[in-house]
């Protein structure tokens, strides 16, 4: 059985019968940030209240929040809490970063022997750790029926609720075990909650009251829009087809990526000021920064998540990651490589849409919109500046995001420099559905979106 070996922080937050504090953070290790614990705390008060009659059972449930670390999170019931109500219940988190979640196979449940119920008023600390985990196997035989229709449905981006009696854990395994790498690389999961306030990918909740005796009831909801009908599939193929000739998008090659060097039409630059414009901010001044970061595991952090976001992207094998490649190399490859360079939407076109006189769904107006919003901060614009490598670190990490559009940011400036490669990667990656729409008929550079959007990761 292969293994990695794997760090980790961890806290634990809950109710208690030892105190008289309610729902509050017992106990944490060193290495925790402020901002993982607050992430903690707001997940568990979503985590709901158990219904009457619901199974009084612990679970496990892990989700990544915008650019911070994967949260792994074991719910144990606590009995009473110290006014002798029942339902009390502790939640030990592992805070696990991208690239070492990846690296031990993207599935919570290997790190499940590592998540602890047992609490006492003596526990006052915990140690940062490095785990033994095990990667997973590929499962011998083919998934069963069901196993199979839920990874479908959490590959091709939908939610599923299960109404079950009690945790899924189980099912829950076989279920990622037969996920593809990407999709769980970035898929959450709850094996038992009551609440969908974390919107999970996957979910097992209590049955309704009046819900069948026995068996799983499944819920498949689907949060992208309805596609359109086949006709208006034809056109966008046709349409497609010039688009992609015309522009010579990017393309994929050998894990890498190779940028065709297509200049923008002149009709096709956005307005002076706007997100993507050549005429708006200079990048920011490294003499205002120090020399470079005292913190030697600040910077293996650093390293790590530009690495992750770099992998996640495209733009780096598994092999050169292996290598431990250097960090402004990293953000150069970043920066160079993730770049839109076929048409954009003109300033007719994007106040056109935004009037919405044209008889076309609301809806699809404002798609097209979000999709020009977010393709505008990969346009090749802003190159990084002259002697780039060799500044201060932090003033690279700042330079990179200008670079993508990204220095409006209200919190870049609370963000660690470890918290910022996982913080870019999850304002680039997409957000939005991505589906046909009877636009592309009249602005062929939305075809050229969709095509660019649709290799990018999901969040």
């Amino acid at each position: 059985m292969a293994t990695v070996h794997v760090r980790y922080e961890q806290a634990v937050y809950g109710s208690f019968p030892f105190w008289d504090r309610g729902y509050a953070m017992l106990a944490q290790s060193p290495g925790c940030r402020p901002r993982w614990l607050a992430e903690l705390r707001a997940a568990c008060q979503r985590h709901g209240e158990r219904p009457a009659g619901a199974a009084e059972a612990g679970g496990l449930f892990a989700l990544r929040p915008a650019g911070g670390p994967w949260l792994i999170v074991g719910v144990s019931p606590q009995g009473r809490d110290d006014r002798g109500r029942p339902g009390a219940l502790a939640f030990h988190a592992l805070f696990v970063t991208p690239r070492d979640y990846a690296r031990a196979g993207a599935s919570p449940f290997g790190f499940a022997h590592l998540l602890r119920g047992d609490w006492t008023a003596g526990t006052r600390s915990l140690p940062s750790g490095t785990a033994v985990i095990e990667l997973p196997r590929p499962p011998d035989d083919p998934p069963d029926e069901q196993v199979a229709r839920l990874a479908r449905a959490l590959g091709r981006g939908l939610h599923v609720t299960l109404e079950a009696d009690g945790p899924i854990d189980a099912l829950a395994r076989q279920v990622w075990a037969a996920l593809p790498s990407a999709t769980r690389r970035r898929a959450s999961v709850a094996t038992w909650a009551f609440g969908d306030g974390n919107r999970f990918d996957l979910v097992a909740r209590p049955r309704h009251a009046g819900g069948d005796e026995a068996g799983i009831v499944v819920k498949l909801v689907d949060v992208r829009p309805a596609r359109n009908h086949h006709r208006t599939l034809l056109a966008m193929a046709t349409v497609a087809f010039l688009a992609l000739v015309a522009a010579r998008l990017v393309r994929h090659r050998d894990g890498g990526v190779e940028v065709a060097p297509v200049s923008l039409p002149a009709e096709a630059s956005p307005p002076t000021g706007a997100p993507g414009s050549r005429a708006d901010r200079s990048p920011p001044d490294p003499s205002r920064y120090r020399d470079d970061l005292d913190d030697l595991d600040e910077r293996r952090r650093v390293a790590e998540g530009l690495v992750d976001m770099a992998e996640r992207f495209g733009v780096l094998t598994p092999e050169a990651a292996a290598r431990g490649p250097v960090p402004a190399d990293v953000m150069i490859l970043l920066a160079r490589g993730l770049r839109y360079r076929g048409p954009l939407l003109s300033a007719d076109e994007r106040a056109g849409l935004e009037r919405g006189r044209d008889g076309v769904p609301g809806r699809d107006r404002d798609l097209a919109l979000r999709w020009d919003a977010l393709v505008r901060r990969f346009t090749d614009d802003r190159a990084l500046p002259k002697g780039f490598a060799r500044g201060p670190l932090r003033w690279q990490l700042d330079t990179l995001a200008w670079s993508f559009h990204l220095d409006d940011d209200p919190d870049a400036s609370r963000r660690s420099s470890a918290e910022i490669p996982h913080a870019l990667a999850e304002a680039l990656a997409v957000d939005v559905p991505l589906r046909t729409t009877p636009l592309a008929a009249r602005h062929p550079a939305l075809v050229a979106y969709l095509e660019f959007l649709g290799r990018l990761p999901r969040r």
